[in-house]
């Protein structure tokens, strides 16, 4: 697949860097409902679905997905411009409140400081988390990642079964991301919410509808 016609990388960076600049790192406070979310696709056809996790209760207390036509390719730093459409329909749909967001991809930690988890909290407001499992940007130092241009930390090593590369989305601090990622890894190789939402998305791919798309190009799921 092919960056759309008209679509212009400079522009992309340029609304990056300036929504980075919108990015606030505030305590979370007290939380119980996390939310994971997670695309998967087939052919083009894209998945994604938001998972909404109770701390107190132990246990997934909703699901909401959404199907969509793929109309952006893969490109690295900019997945967002991809993924985040099809992030915000499902998250639309979840029919529980929820405390934070934790999404799949780079928050901060990211050539231009907008990773999906980023941009996805400046659009909507809300507190998330980006939870990666390979490292985009930044130097490891420690359990901390660190800008190699201006040293700052931008983000944390962070051990489930394996290494994870923790950075901040939007409305939430780095120890308060790195919090909510340790309590929620269980014994997994993400933490509970993205792999709740991982498993759901993959399972209704397999049987997502190729027709009945509206305008917009989201079929029901």
């Amino acid at each position: 697949m092919k960056v759309p016609e008209g679509f212009r990388i400079d522009l992309a960076r340029r609304v990056q860097s300036r929504l980075a600049e919108r990015v606030v790192e505030e305590p979370l406070g007290e939380f119980d409902v996390v939310v994971g979310l997670d695309v998967a696709y087939r052919g083009d056809l894209g998945v994604s679905v938001a998972a909404a996790y109770s701390v107190r209760e132990g246990k997934a207390v909703g699901y909401s997905c959404s199907v969509n036509r793929v109309v952006f390719p893969y490109v690295p730093t900019l997945l967002s411009f991809r993924e985040l459409m099809p992030m915000v329909r499902a998250l639309k749909r979840l029919a529980i409140s929820y405390d934070v967001v934790m999404v799949d991809g780079q928050g901060i930690a990211h050539p231009y400081g907008l990773g999906i988890a980023a941009h996805l909290g400046v659009v909507l407001g809300v507190p998330t988390i980006g939870v990666a499992k390979s490292r985009l940007f930044g130097d490891v130092v420690g359990d901390r990642l660190v800008d190699p241009r201006s040293g700052k930390v931008i983000g944390a090593v962070v051990r489930c079964r394996k290494p994870l590369y923790v950075s901040i989305g939007n409305r939430i601090t780095l120890d308060d991301a790195v919090k909510v990622v340790k309590e929620l890894c269980a014994d997994s190789s993400m933490p509970l919410p993205i792999l709740l939402a991982h498993n759901k998305a993959n399972e209704l791919k397999r049987r997502a509808a190729t027709t009945a798309f509206d305008k917009w190009g989201e079929a029901s799921c």
